[in-house]
């Protein structure tokens, strides 16, 4: 395993090497490795300053300024055999987290420790890479700001690019861009309706019932999203409840959210409510 560890950094150059050879006359801007809800990688993204539109008449310009660090509108993304590529990344990481925990996901216990303990191990790799880019491979990479995205987690997006990146004004822009984009995220969250509340309360109580079975609060979790009132809630529970309904899909569970990890993402919207408390049974 250490072996396969050591030689993630490479994936990720490879990776990388690829699509900067194809895209590099459209003067790449930025590169985003992308992870899924449990921080595992899903793919490697970029995109060009050729991209952002402003000829109707080139098809190549396709982004909206607006979209300049919107990774889920970036079209440019890494494509990947089932043996090669960051599909083995994902693989040799998962096993090698499953390896230092004898029960279960580790991901998913000491949840907080654990997700920053993944995230570092992460970040190491990418910088490795992006190192190995510009010693080995002579690779002038100072005009594009790397980071890391997760799905409704968007500090990980700010965190990542201060670690990976040296100063720079389109860096500055970049977290510029993000903190703007949270702050106004914050308030959204914050501003919670009764329908919000009621959505909250239904899912504190499918979770307290003992003993705990992931699959049946998966599928309590997707009842309520047949409700008629579900379409009005706040798209971030709404998220969290499609999230949770998901779980029904696990193979054996090993990724499959604890009791404590919905409960504890459940407070998360109580603290942001602060203004309106919401009753969360915890």
């Amino acid at each position: 395993m250490p072996t396969q560890m050591d030689g993630l950094k490479n994936i990720l150059v490879n990776a990388f090497l690829q699509m900067y050879q194809h895209y590099q006359a459209d003067d790449i801007y930025a590169c985003c490795l992308t992870l899924d809800e449990f921080l595992l990688v899903e793919d490697l993204v970029l995109s060009t300053e050729k991209s952002i539109f402003s000829d109707q008449e080139d098809r190549t310009q396709y982004l909206a300024e607006k979209d300049r660090w919107n990774v889920q509108k970036w079209r440019y993304r890494s494509t990947n055999s089932s043996e090669h590529g960051l599909k083995q990344f994902r693989h040799i990481l998962l096993a090698y987290f499953q390896s230092q925990h004898s029960f279960g996901n580790p991901l998913l216990n000491n949840h907080d420790l654990n997700q920053s303990n993944h995230l570092d191990l992460i970040l190491n790799h990418v910088k490795a890479a992006i190192d190995t880019l510009e010693q080995v491979h002579h690779l002038d990479l100072n005009r594009i700001v790397f980071f890391l995205s997760a799905p409704t987690q968007d500090d990980i997006e700010i965190h990542s690019a201060k670690k990976l990146n040296k100063d720079s004004l389109l860096l500055r822009h970049f977290l510029f861009n993000k903190n703007h984009k949270n702050a106004k995220q914050s308030d959204a969250r914050s501003k919670l309706s009764q329908t919000d509340k009621d959505m909250l309360v239904d899912l504190g109580q499918i979770v307290e019932i003992e003993p705990y079975d992931y699959l049946q609060v998966a599928h309590q979790a997707y009842l309520l999203t047949l409700e008629p009132y579900f379409i009005d809630t706040n798209p971030y529970i709404q998220k969290l409840v499609h999230h949770i309904a998901a779980m029904a899909f696990e193979v054996d569970g090993s990724c499959a959210l604890s009791k404590d990890e919905i409960l504890q993402r459940l407070q998360q919207f109580h603290h942001a409510g602060h203004n309106n408390p919401v009753d969360v049974p915890i």
